[in-house]
């Protein structure tokens, strides 16, 4: 089994074999006889390549549960006498992991030199279970979150920030429905192809507010970048506008209206045994939540 998933993980044999510290001979038969017991073909083999069959992807997403299962038994077995080690695979949205999560990666692998991070910065919504991805970071709330354990990070306020430049020429918005009359910098999730709504807190509702731009982004950074260089307003989470607002480049509007915080959670799938690769990582940005206050408070 174990044979079957690095020659996968590889698309080699002869390089699954070199990580395995055997040969390629004894990882061809290893995969051959695990083809025969199981009376399936696993992988598409010509002279130039291999891939995985429809049922090889199959059964490797379930042999990548179960020997991660066994390695987390073995460690829990070898107690405190193994450090962590191994492949960690993580996702997280890129504003958060670029302005969060990659300060405090340093500290980490210093303090966990064997555990080697492999990290995903992207929107979409990911299946740990489906995609084999070992910790999720997600922002807002969790509808699925049923075969999850998920703790709470931070949860950070939405503001609307502005350059002292655009101010200067369009005025100050007093209240949420005057947004109509200001150039607003919309934000598209590159996976849905949505736009991001704003939403306000208005006489103890959440409202969503309808905003006009000339300007459509699907990056965090642009945003920033382009409300600083006073192309117009933006609706950010606050980590985002911090360090801008702090030395001035931004100022923030609408403040009273600022509609419910957006929480944060780390979150991997609920098994009897956790790697102890995962539960280091976890505990260690856990241990982080004061730092991450910070970086959210405005």
């Amino acid at each position: 089994m174990l044979a079957f998933v690095r020659v996968a993980e590889a698309q080699s044999f002869v390089q699954a074999s070199n990580n395995l510290g055997l040969s390629t001979s004894a990882v061809s038969k290893a995969v051959a006889r695990l083809e025969a017991d199981l009376g399936v073909k696993l992988f598409h083999r010509t002279t130039r390549s291999i891939s995985l069959t429809t049922d090889g992807v199959r059964f490797y997403e379930g042999c990548q549960q179960l020997l991660g299962e066994l390695e987390a038994l073995e460690a829990e077995i070898q107690g405190n006498r193994v450090a962590p080690r191994g492949r960690l695979t993580i996702s997280v949205s890129p504003a958060f992991g670029q302005v969060c999560l990659v300060p405090i990666l340093k500290a980490f692998t210093q303090a966990f030199p064997e555990v080697t991070l492999d990290i995903s910065l992207d929107d979409r919504l990911v299946d740990p279970a489906e995609q084999g991805v070992d910790v999720v970071i997600r922002t807002g709330n969790l509808s699925d979150s049923a075969n999850l354990i998920a703790r709470q990070l931070v949860a950070y306020p939405l503001v609307v920030c502005g350059s002292p430049s655009y101010f200067e020429q369009h005025g100050y918005p007093k209240h949420p429905s005057q947004l109509q009359q200001h150039t607003c910098l919309n934000f598209r999730n590159r996976s849905t192809g949505r736009f991001y709504s704003w939403s306000f807190a208005v006489d103890s509702k959440v409202e969503r507010c309808a905003v006009s731009g000339s300007i459509v982004f699907d990056n965090a950074d642009a945003i920033v970048r382009s409300a600083i260089a006073g192309l117009g307003l933006s609706q950010m989470p606050a980590y985002l506008a911090a360090e801008a607002t702090s030395n001035g480049n931004l100022v923030e509007v609408l403040n009273i209206y600022r509609p419910p915080e957006v929480p944060v959670w780390i979150c991997y799938l609920d098994r009897r045994f956790v790697a102890p690769r995962i539960r280091a990582f976890v505990e260690f940005i856990a241990a982080q939540k004061e730092r991450f206050i910070a970086m959210c408070t405005l």
